[in-house]
């Protein structure tokens, strides 16, 4: 990839973000797997604080991946061809973020009811949103890395 000079690892600030958001991930899986419906409440409130740590780690990978000076922006100065896919990956990211802060209003409305098995199946959707996301980060970044730099066949 293209000499950073004094900017930090690129690569390593991605993996750094990547670990924590997965991490958040997790423990958003674990209180949606807990007994919920006889607790919704404790269940809504301790979902809604995993939800909260979940949007601000991936608002925080996704904003410094796609700043002028992230990940996705050398991958696409150094890899051209790479541009509309590195969008289409942007624009699911946001879409991502958009669906957890829905959920996150959904929750956080205590006039509703929470319904647990519908919330679950809202996280799973994005649970598979997001392992499918991170995959395809990493795919486009080898591909820029191994293939557009000379290190791949």
């Amino acid at each position: 990839m293209t000499n950073t000079g004094d900017r930090p690892d690129d690569i390593a600030v991605s993996r750094a973000d990547r670990a924590r958001s997965l991490e958040s991930l997790h423990v958003v899986e674990s209180h949606a797997g807990a007994a919920g419906p006889s607790r919704p409440d404790e269940w809504r409130d301790d979902l809604l604080f995993a939800l909260d740590e979940l949007a601000t780690s991936l608002h925080d990978q996704f904003s410094r991946s796609a700043s002028d000076d992230g990940l996705l922006a050398r991958v696409a100065q150094d890899a051209p061809r790479l541009t509309s896919a590195i969008e289409e990956l942007r624009d699911r990211h946001s879409g991502l973020l958009e669906e957890v802060d829905d959920l996150r209003q959904t929750l956080a409305d205590l006039t509703r009811t929470v319904d647990v098995a519908a919330v679950r199946g809202r996280i799973g959707e994005m649970t598979g949103e997001l392992r499918e996301l991170r995959a395809w980060e990493t795919d486009l970044v080898y591909d820029a890395y191994a293939f557009d730099l000379g290190t791949g066949d």
